[in-house]
């Protein structure tokens, strides 16, 4: 597939990069995001890539989407819950919308890496909410609720440490690009910058949550597995690296995949659709805890076997990590 298009006179102009160009990689992805979100994603990006819309504006409507969804199944007819699984699925498509089209057109910025993790705490809470409040109306007691409520805090845990994981895998892997986001540390300071500036109010409120949600990030990885921090500082970054890094963390990674946004967003839009939301709470607390334990394990282990592979090719500071 080419990556250019041809003009009226003959002449050619750039065009939307290959499908495989504007992945941010295979290894990091679920197969549902892969072979459905994301080529539906792409398809919408070929509609608006000649268009005024930005990648930011894409994010907007992904918030819009959630909540609408999230007012469907606060009505909570059957026709209404169809319709918001649907609208929440539809979300999750614009959601990995946006990131391609930023990358298509490169139009990365802290801003919109910031704008993106609002969104999905918009939509995660929003909808959350609606599913605790439909099951309260349809009879849930408050045991089940409590409990939906843990189910909602160790769901949160699990979508950190996969964000995490996920941009400490691009970042190691991917030489000629990297990751997209940014240590909590720099993350800070972009924040403290844009305070000082006085930038609109949803930049500053961006930001600062940004701001917040990398330092929870490394809070969880220091309680967790705290050596992974020392893979993000003093690395010399080359194939001979990448390889290391890959060959150690494929396992655990395939494991963080399984928690992440992506199949939390497909199997609780179905749950809606079906007016089963119950169930899907039972499953991220047992199935996806299950999960993330076993990731955590296979991850503390990985992180061991990557920092002694880079030290032994001097690749790493000798007391890194």
């Amino acid at each position: 597939m080419s990556s250019r298009t041809e003009t009226s006179s003959g002449a050619s102009a750039p065009g939307l990069a290959p499908f495989s160009q504007v992945l941010k990689s295979r290894e990091v992805e679920d197969p549902v995001n892969l072979w459905v979100h994301r080529p539906l994603a792409y398809a919408f990006c070929r509609l608006v890539y000649d268009t005024p819309i930005t990648p930011n504006q894409i994010t907007v409507f992904a918030i819009a989407l959630g909540l609408a969804a999230a007012a469907c199944w606060v009505v909570g007819t059957p026709a209404t819950m169809l319709l918001g699984g649907a609208l929440l699925w539809s979300s999750a498509i614009m959601d990995g919308a946006d990131g391609m089209l930023a990358r298509a057109k490169n139009l990365h910025s802290s801003f919109g890496r910031a704008l993106d993790g609002s969104a999905d705490m918009i939509v995660g809470l929003s909808t959350v909410a609606a599913c605790l409040h439909h099951l309260s109306r349809s009879g849930a007691g408050w045991p089940f609720l409590a409990l939906g409520l843990a189910a909602t805090v160790t769901t949160v845990v699990q979508l950190n440490q996969y964000d995490f994981y996920k941009e400490l895998h691009l970042r190691s892997t991917r030489i000629d690009r990297g990751g997209e986001g940014d240590t909590a540390e720099r993350a800070a300071r972009l924040s403290d910058r844009v305070q000082a500036e006085g930038a609109p109010w949803y930049t500053r409120a961006s930001m600062a949550f940004y701001a917040d949600y990398t330092r929870t990030q490394e809070r969880l990885v220091r309680a967790t597995n705290p050596a992974a921090l020392g893979l993000l500082y003093g690395v010399t970054r080359n194939a001979q690296s990448a390889e290391l890094y890959r060959a150690h963390n494929r396992a655990p990674m395939r494991l963080w995949i399984a928690v992440s946004l992506a199949p939390h967003s497909y199997l609780f839009a179905m749950a809606g659709m079906a007016d089963r939301l119950d169930r899907y709470l039972w499953l991220r607390l047992t199935v996806m805890n299950a999960l993330m334990l076993g990731a955590w394990w296979s991850q503390r282990r990985a992180t061991r076997r990557t920092l002694d592979a880079l030290r032994a090719e001097g690749l790493i500071a000798p007391d890194a990590g």
